[in-house]
């Protein structure tokens, strides 16, 4: 048994240490907008009780993949849908289809510093339009993820805003750092003071604080890029952070460069015409979907807890994530947890 897994495991068309597959299964970029391979238009780049999924360990596989069957198979509830999502253009992109190349962001440029944390265009604010009108029917996510850049809340809020969808911002899938001033971002009072406003305008609850802006200042950024290597170890360390999510259908607002990193880790084996489509570039304000395949169990932070059972004759165990965020679906608390504490009030 044991050799057949470990020859299992070396055929198998992923990367085992993340615990994760990646499938392709829909791209949607903005017919308009063209595509290339340079920051003038791309950046460079759980139950024990229904509410959990049980427990496995990681040596433990948690699906059945035989490479002469052609598929495999995953229970539903191990799986996820993200639409990962390219901001649309910056003025950084304008600027540097205009140059032809990235000098216009490169940090020894004069006037380079004008496009730090480059906000969106007027076509831009379009682009978003005109995918929300015409490209977003089938995309209902339960939580929008964004990175802490200017250009992805603008995004992420238009694209998303109004519809009491919560959304988050993750400093790990912010954008490759270092050598772009596009990719520095401002201080963090002086993106909240501007984005505060327009996401309280359509009553939409975001979270700056739990997962984002670590530190006041940008202490990522440095005239080096960063390494491939680190940003590839970032976004996967981001994907494994989506598996502990409660939801099932999430939106990610991203960057080109990152999202290059992520998808060229995956689908080495794959069809070629879906190996392409996973690993070219990204366009402006484009929605790429995949789904999230689990391996084993992910949890988050938190603890199990003794609750009454349904019929009050025992207890069972229930996990609490320590984040309120992760409260919801999978992770909501029950009936009896909610009564359990209402009768500690007592």
């Amino acid at each position: 048994t044991v050799s057949f897994f470990n020859e299992l495991k070396d055929r198998l068309c992923h990367r085992r240490i993340s615990a994760l597959s990646i499938v392709p299964f829909s791209c949607h970029p903005p017919k308009a907008f063209a595509m290339s391979d340079s920051k003038s238009n791309n950046d460079e780049e759980v139950t024990k009780a229904n509410t959990a999924l049980p427990t496995i360990d990681e040596s433990t596989t948690a699906f059945s993949h035989i490479p002469e069957h052609g598929f495999s198979l995953f229970l539903a509830k191990r799986t996820k849908t993200i639409h990962f999502v390219r901001h649309a253009e910056g003025a950084h992109n304008q600027a540097n289809r205009a140059a032809g190349n990235d000098l216009p962001v490169t940090f020894s440029t004069h006037g380079s510093w004008d496009y730090v944390d480059a906000r969106l265009t007027p076509q831009g604010i379009q682009q978003c339009v005109t995918v929300r009108r015409t490209l977003l029917n089938d995309v209902n996510p339960q939580l929008i993820v964004v990175s802490p850049f200017t250009r992805t809340l603008q995004t992420a809020h238009i694209l998303f805003g109004g519809d009491r969808i919560p959304f988050i911002v993750h400093e790990d899938c912010r954008e490759r750092s270092g050598k772009f001033t596009c990719d520095k971002r401002r201080p963090k009072t002086e993106i909240v003071k501007d984005m505060q406003p327009v996401y309280d305008y359509t009553m939409d609850s975001i979270d700056f604080d739990q997962f984002g802006y670590s530190e006041e200042e940008d202490r990522h950024w440095t005239p080096e890029r960063e390494s491939d290597d680190h940003v590839t170890e970032r976004a996967i360390s981001f994907c494994q952070w989506l598996a502990t999510r409660p939801e099932t259908e999430i939106a990610v607002v991203t960057h080109s460069s990152w999202l290059k990193h992520l998808f060229r880790a995956f689908g080495e084996q794959v069809e070629h015409r879906d190996q392409a489509n996973l690993h070219r570039l990204a366009g402006n304000a484009e929605v790429r979907s995949v789904c999230l395949a689990l391996h084993r169990g992910f949890y988050p932070k938190g603890r199990w807890e003794k609750i009454a059972t349904k019929d009050g004759g025992g207890e069972e165990d229930m996990f609490i994530p320590d984040d309120h965020s992760f409260r919801r679906f999978r992770w909501a608390p029950t009936h009896e947890r909610v009564a359990q504490l209402h009768n500690e009030l007592c």
